[in-house]
């Protein structure tokens, strides 16, 4: 008789012990397939390999010339790359940044080792006007850099403001240089 109810002790035990495990088995198991039907759709939302392309340009800045500038667009807006000259360069490098309307050094304005080329969001800081000044033979205002003919503003090759209703530099893009003629953004 003590056998039999040790018997039946084990017994009660093993049962929860096995449904647990079932429970278990069944919940992983669900969880599994949940994934992967889920993957499908979440894999949907990541960006296909032309939107990468459109969102991360390469751009081949080899071919500007000393004095122009090249015009993008990426994602809405104008983007202007420009050449300085080594004129250009040394006027603009040692101006006391105070003395401008949007304080800012030569240094903040390029990037290290690609201190002749100047990239810039191509739209006046005063209201939304494109720039003219790419071509050396746009109007390029007193400074040699961009003028707005919408309102009058006035920037250094630097996109420094430098005159007119205008008070904030132009915006630098988030790009970076991968090699001396190749520019990537984003």
């Amino acid at each position: 008789m003590a056998n039999a109810a040790v018997h039946a002790v084990d017994d009660e035990v093993e049962a929860p012990a096995k449904r647990d495990f079932l429970k278990i088995l069944t919940v992983s198991a669900g969880a599994v397939a949940l994934g992967a039907t889920a993957w499908p759709f979440i894999n949907a939302l990541n960006p296909t390999a032309a939107e990468l392309a459109v969102s991360n340009p390469i751009i081949d800045v080899g071919a500007i010339a000393p004095n122009t500038a090249m015009r993008i667009v990426w994602l809405g807006q104008p983007i202007y790359i420009r050449k300085l000259t080594p004129q250009q360069i040394a006027d603009n490098e040692y101006i006391v940044p105070d003395t401008l309307p949007d304080p800012a050094s030569y240094t903040d304005r390029v990037k290290p080792g690609y201190e002749s080329f100047v990239v810039v969001v191509g739209l006046n800081t005063g209201i939304s006007c494109e720039l003219l000044g790419n071509s050396p033979t746009d109007p390029r205002g007193p400074f040699d850099g961009w003028s707005c003919p919408c309102d009058g503003s006035v920037y250094d090759p630097l996109g420094r403001v430098r005159g007119g209703p205008a008070r904030k530099n132009l915006a630098i893009p988030r790009f970076t240089f991968l090699s001396d003629t190749q520019i990537q953004f984003g």
